[in-house]
């Protein structure tokens, strides 16, 4: 795959060898082979590709392939974002709150300092683009997802196979760029691809950056107490506050377990029940599913009153894959009310939900279908934004995973809410913005 990959990247001229690097880099990438990918990725970057650029700031600030260092990622972050990458700069900002001064201004001195590589590939080449009806399907699909890719469209490998995720970056560009969606690969779409910048992407999708977003809750614990500036109250379970930031573990059990400890003779329908179990399963073959549940849950929000439209970014790390947490923005003066929540249960499917909740009653909004892992010993950045129109978009460390237009609630939200239902979740920082 990955060797179909750049060699059709190498075909189509028009991207250059900086773009060829970029394309191998994602595919070691998503294959987590880091050491590889950085390489691919600092030869595309070393021409002026923002978007190995911006992997080289992702690679440097998790320690992934390499040491971790925050000045070397504030650096390609900052770099990436004058080359007009719709990531770079909320990275860059968010990376520079847990930096010192001192760092923040050796990584700016360090992007002043640098300079790009000199080469043919550096000059336009748009002359020797392939012509769009000479491409072979699968080679047209391959450039699409190329260039999806390059504008901040989650679309998968470069592959040339046009599969479900493929298809949902084509309908997400085309709903921000107001053309008709129809989630095809036609070469009317990769020319209208092959036109579009970055900035457009930024200006088509509703993002201004000119507007002065208003700050209404900035948290990252640094200080060791979550109860004072802001004020987090406890409603139930223990929370605590580590190098992880705002920590809370509860022990779950399952179901079977709790099944066992119930069965007496003073219940027999727990027994029939039981019995009834065994059967299906004999019968079957298939197991019955071990659901846990937390013991006693772990609730908390804090006060930070928020329009009906907001943008959301924390960083969430999960120790162990069980039980699920939730988290979101509740509207009255009861945190477990109305209001919306995102959904993580890792280990199953749908791994990741959005609901809405109305004076007790749910109701799951938008999911992701595939599988969604995060214990992996570092936080993940999860960004959570609603327009005015209740358009709503998750990412998950950049990937665009859930895309939904719900009015249900049209009211202000009164503060921000965490239920750990069981498992062990840390809250490393949280920004609200409305």
């Amino acid at each position: 795959m990955k060797k179909l990959a750049l060699s059709l990247v190498l075909l189509f001229g028009a991207v250059g060898p900086a773009s060829a690097n970029y394309a191998e880099g994602m595919n070691y990438y998503e294959q987590q082979e880091y050491h590889q990918a950085l390489q691919e990725f600092r030869e595309a970057a070393a021409r002026g590709d923002a978007d190995a650029q911006y992997m080289l700031g992702r690679l440097s600030e998790a320690g992934n392939g390499t040491t971790q260092d925050f000045v070397e990622a504030h650096k390609w972050y900052n770099l990436a974002a004058a080359r007009g990458h719709r990531h770079a700069a909320d990275a860059r900002d968010a990376l520079a709150e847990r930096m010192t001064d001192r760092q923040v201004a050796a990584a700016q001195q360090a992007a002043r300092d640098w300079q790009p590589q000199e080469t043919s590939s550096s000059r336009d080449t748009s002359q020797a683009q392939p012509d769009v009806e000479t491409l072979t399907y699968r080679e047209r699909v391959a450039e699409i997802q190329l260039e999806l890719n390059r504008l901040g469209y989650d679309a998968g490998p470069t592959d040339g196979l046009m599969g479900d995720r493929t298809r949902s970056a084509i309908y997400e560009y085309q709903a921000d760029m107001g053309v008709a969606r129809d989630g095809q690969a036609s070469a009317e779409l990769l020319r209208h691809l092959r036109r579009t910048g970055t900035d457009e992407v930024a200006a088509g999708s509703g993002s201004h950056p000119d507007d002065s977003p208003q700050v209404v809750l900035q948290e990252d614990f640094s200080d060791g107490d979550y109860r004072r500036n802001p004020t987090w109250t406890v409603i139930s379970g223990d929370f605590e506050v580590d190098r992880n930031g705002l920590r809370s573990t509860v022990e779950t059990e399952r179901a079977t377990d709790r099944t066992a400890r119930g069965l007496n003779s003073d219940r027999p329908e727990e027994i029939g029940l039981a019995v009834l179990g065994m059967i299906l399963q004999q019968r079957t073959g298939t197991p019955q599913r071990e659901e846990a549940a937390p013991a006693q849950p772990a609730k908390i929000f804090v006060d930070a009153p928020t329009d009906n439209a907001f943008r959301m970014e924390l960083d969430l790390g999960s120790h162990e894959p069980a039980g699920h947490v939730e988290l979101g923005l509740f509207q009255g003066s009861h945190p477990a009310g109305t209001g919306y929540r995102l959904v993580y249960s890792p280990g199953t499917e749908p791994t990741l939900r959005l609901i809405r909740l109305i004076f007790g009653n749910t109701e799951t909004i938008a999911h992701h279908d595939g599988r969604l892992d995060l214990e992996d010993g570092r936080f993940h950045r999860i960004v959570w934004t609603r327009d005015e129109s209740g358009q709503m978009q998750v990412r998950v460390d950049d990937r665009r995973l859930l895309r939904v237009k719900d009015n249900g609630l049209r009211d202000p939200f009164q503060g921000f809410v965490l239920e750990n239902q069981g498992g062990d979740y840390s809250l490393g920082r949280i920004r609200i913005e409305d």
